[in-house]
Formats: structure tokens, C-alpha cells, sequence
């Protein structure tokens, strides 16, 4: 028997349907319902200038820190490596980043265009207005410290 395997005697009914309660206190599960309904609101206000959600977060933090080493940049977002360079890639094709060798040949910068800048600008007010649907769903100041707390504890050795 596999080590993942639980023998059928193991499955109680009482202590699946005592956990099947439970299901509501999940954080995984919360935070992904949250995430889905964010998401939503967020991608249906940047329709008009053609991003979505993840993009603009991505070229939020390209913009602040530009240019910036892709690791750099993959550890500020705690971003995977797949995802980030996914996410560069599809911002570089639609030109609104461009990436460039470093002084060090391995290590890529990268940075918005100016019409990566443009549409940057252009995506702000439609923004503001997502951010004013998700704060009638969240209080977004515990949201702001909730993701402080993660992105320290997530720094720290475990």
C-alpha cells in the first residue's frame, strides 16, 4: 500500500462528515474564493485597456523598482519563476516591457516601454474604481496588513 493510501476501515463516515463542517475555516479555500471574486472585479475594470489583474500587479511592481532584475523582481512578487516569465513574456509581446541583458549576461532587467507607461497611466483610474468595488466586499487596510504579515513571515526561515 502507497503511503498516501488510507485503508478503507480508516474512513470513518463520523470523521468525514464532522471535517465536511469544517470546510469554512479553510484559509487555502477562503483566500481562493476571495482571490476568484477579486479577480473578477479587478480583470473586468482593466477590459478597456486590455490587462488583467496579475499584469497590472506585475507592472506595478516593474515600475517602482525599473529596471529590475527578473529574480529581483520574482522575489519582491513571490512570484514562481514559470508564472513570472510567463507573465514577462505576454507584457514584452504585447510591447508594453522590454527585456534586456544585465552588465552580468545571465541576469535580464527588465522594464516597462513607453507604452507600457501609457497604458500603466490609462489603467490607474480604472483601478481606482476596482478598488472601490473590492473595498465594499473587504476592509482593504486589513487586507494591506494581512499581506505585510505574509510577506515578512514568508521572508523569515521556518
Amino acid at each position: 500500500m502507497a503511503a498516501t493510501e488510507i485503508p478503507d476501515r480508516a474512513v470513518d463516515s463520523a470523521a468525514i462528515a464532522f471535517y465536511a463542517r469544517r470546510g469554512n475555516e479553510c484559509a487555502y479555500a477562503n483566500l481562493k474564493l476571495m482571490t476568484r471574486v477579486l479577480n473578477t472585479i479587478y480583470d473586468d475594470a482593466l477590459r478597456p485597456v486590455d490587462l488583467h489583474a496579475g499584469q497590472l500587479a506585475l507592472m506595478w511592481a516593474i515600475v517602482a523598482m525599473e529596471p529590475v532584475e527578473i529574480g529581483r523582481l520574482g522575489q519582491v512578487t513571490l512570484t514562481d519563476q514559470t508564472t513570472l516569465s510567463r507573465t514577462v513574456a505576454k507584457l514584452k509581446k504585447a510591447g508594453l516591457v522590454r527585456v534586456r541583458a544585465g552588465r552580468d549576461r545571465r541576469v535580464k532587467l527588465v522594464a516597462l516601454t513607453p507604452a507600457g507607461r501609457r497604458r500603466f497611466g490609462e489603467a490607474m483610474p480604472l483601478w481606482e474604481e476596482a478598488q472601490k468595488r473590492a473595498a465594499k466586499l473587504l476592509p482593504l487596510g486589513e487586507v494591506r496588513a494581512l499581506a505585510r504579515q505574509v510577506r515578512k513571515r514568508s521572508r523569515q526561515p521556518v
